[in-house]
């Protein structure tokens, strides 16, 4: 038995999209009825990839789904006609990797939620211009549980339906960006220590006779100022067994202890 329309088929429950049912032109129907079919023999194979189409007029700010993979409701726990606001909702941040044609690398760009919100119509429009998507999403799947996304996709328009379609697939990289946070905070925890830390290194000029350090304006410090300005140590002023011979005529009186100058008056450690 032959059907009339490529979309006859399709006119189940399980369709919640609009442009089967809708007034739209045979070009963008066929498309989209393709599409699914292709998409849902492609399911059958397994959980390679998470397959989709969504679709939104270019003069409104609506997303829908004209199809959405199993995986991708059970994911997020809704059907396909709530799956676009579900799934909005969900996104806590958006990232996107270029590499720089001025230094080596790569270069990550992030959206949190409130920035991708101001900028989802914009980032629509450069999809459409570039005619593909590819950003990874991090998504809230419940409390403290978290998922990432890897959005590719291609985006076509239909300017006769004033509609564009984003057909792509998503794919989990929940371990791969778990990894680079992992790195990042590694990354962030030294430079704080580091920019904590500060150490003596070179050559110092030290006066033979008076050991007061020439610092680099060419001004003779006394070694315990140096040292403050030069490094995190503390001073703590005591007295070793020598200079107690020479200078108080005594073996080393209160050796150990801490001592306030030439009072003679020790402080107890």
């Amino acid at each position: 038995m032959k059907h009339n329309s490529p979309s006859h088929c399709f006119k189940k429950p399980e369709y919640c999209g609009r442009i089967l049912t809708g007034k739209y032109s045979k070009a963008l129907k066929k498309r989209v009825s393709e599409c699914i079919a292709a998409f849902r023999t492609f399911e059958k194979i397994g959980d390679l990839s998470i397959p989709y189409i969504s679709a939104w007029h270019e003069n409104e700010n609506v997303i829908w789904y004209e199809f959405a993979a199993g995986s991708f409701t059970d994911l997020m726990g809704c059907d396909t006609a709530s799956l676009a606001v579900v799934f909005r909702d969900s996104i806590l941040d958006r990232r996107i990797y270029k590499y720089s044609g001025v230094e080596p690398g790569i270069l990550k760009e992030v959206l949190g939620r409130n920035g991708l919100e101001e900028a989802r119509k914009q980032l629509r429009e450069n999809s459409k211009e570039h005619g593909n998507v590819e950003a990874v999403y991090k998504i809230s799947i419940g409390e403290n549980i978290y998922c990432w996304l890897k959005d590719r996709a291609k985006v076509e328009t239909y300017a006769k339906d004033n509609v564009c379609l984003s057909i792509g697939c998503l794919t989990i990289v929940s371990k791969e960006m778990e990894s680079e946070e992992k790195c990042e905070n590694l990354i962030a925890e030294l430079k704080n220590a580091l920019a904590k830390v500060k150490t003596l290194s070179g050559l110092l000029p030290i006066c033979s006779h008076c050991k007061k350090i020439r610092d680099d304006k060419g001004y003779w410090n006394q070694i315990e100022s140096y040292i403050l300005d030069h490094s995190d140590a503390e001073i703590s002023n005591s007295i070793c067994e020598e200079c107690a011979k020479e200078y108080f005529r005594t073996p080393h009186p209160d050796l150990g202890k801490r001592w306030t100058g030439k009072t003679g008056k020790p402080d107890k450690l």
